[in-house]
């Protein structure tokens, strides 16, 4: 039996009769080789998006997934650009509209595989840490649109999207950046902002929300965390709430600390990455610690937590 390739196609603006009939696509191509998730466009990665009535929010679908190379068929009376988006008649039957899909998703089959992005490398979180950088950028994603403020350390929603959404896809390759003056974020975007969020909160929120660490770590260089995250304490790992205060008691290189508080080097991989990322970092805390005298180990209530756990904080660095 052939393997069936799975595929998601997307749609925006399409009526009942329109969306009944890439259903009926959608079943067709079940029948071959294809196996294919019809879902509504919401920015998410897709393989075709399939567009009806031109509106907006069509009109943003489709240069969304243009620039991010995903081919769009439309149904509709007026043609678009005939070298970018394929045109079929409105009353298309659903062997027309299949065989339009098979079409392009075979093409897809036969083009290289993407290789994966590296998480420090995506635009969304590159522009998160692009700290000194002057004035805002746009950000752009399917339905996604905000701005990042580097004066202010704010990011900027311009429309009332969910957060976590926001989080999920903060390390999706296709991100649309554009630079903005301080002058036209004020009288273009500002009257549109709905709601604000603190870039370290941000990009902690990411950090606890991905598995890959959102910034480089050297393994080596002690680490000290100068201020806690700005973040809910109950938003953070059980696990991570030990080392943490550990970071903020004294520096520590990783190793280290793996081993004094029983954490995995990977997960605290993961939480060195965030303080770096979010600026935390005691910048003085590279530099080699002098030997601490006996009285000036971890305090009391950290001793006593970390016995609570059968930890032993008075293990090197």
């Amino acid at each position: 039996m052939a393997f069936k390739q799975r595929y998601v196609v997307a749609s925006i603006d399409l009526d009942k009769s329109r969306d009944a009939r890439l259903q009926a696509a959608g079943e067709l191509l079940a029948g071959e080789r294809f196996e294919v998730e019809l879902r509504k466009w919401d920015g998410r990665p897709a393989q075709v998006l399939v567009v009806g009535t031109e509106t907006s929010a069509s009109r943003m679908a489709v240069d969304t997934a243009l620039r991010s190379g995903v081919p769009v068929v439309r149904i509709g009376r007026l043609p678009w650009d005939p070298d970018t988006v394929r045109s079929l008649d409105l009353y298309a039957e659903p062997g027309e509209l299949s065989a339009c899909l098979r079409e392009r998703l075979d093409a897809l089959a036969l083009a290289p595989a993407a290789e994966p992005i590296d998480a420090a490398d995506a635009p969304f979180l590159r522009q998160l840490l692009a700290a000194s950088a002057d004035g805002a950028c746009l950000l752009e994603r399917g339905l996604f649109r905000l701005v990042v403020d580097f004066a202010g350390a704010r990011l900027h929603m311009l429309r009332r999207m969910p957060y976590p959404a926001l989080i999920a896809e903060a390390l999706a390759p296709n991100w649309f950046v554009t630079p903005l003056s301080p002058r036209r974020y004020s009288e273009e975007f500002e009257q549109d902002v709905t709601a604000s969020y603190p870039l370290e909160s941000v990009l902690w929120d990411i950090a606890l929300s991905h598995d890959a660490p959102i910034a480089d770590v050297p393994s080596d260089r002690p680490l000290r965390l100068r201020a806690w995250p700005l973040l809910s304490a109950n938003a953070l790992p059980t696990h991570w709430l030990l080392p943490l205060s550990c970071l903020l008691e004294r520096p520590w290189a990783l190793p280290q600390l793996a081993q004094a508080t029983a954490t995995s080097a990977l997960e605290l991989e993961r939480m060195y990455a965030a303080v770096l990322a979010s600026g935390l970092a005691d910048a003085e805390a590279a530099a080699p610690e002098r030997r601490r005298a006996h009285d000036a180990q971890a305090p009391g209530l950290l001793r006593r937590l970390a016995r609570r756990f059968g930890l032993n904080l008075g293990r090197g660095r």
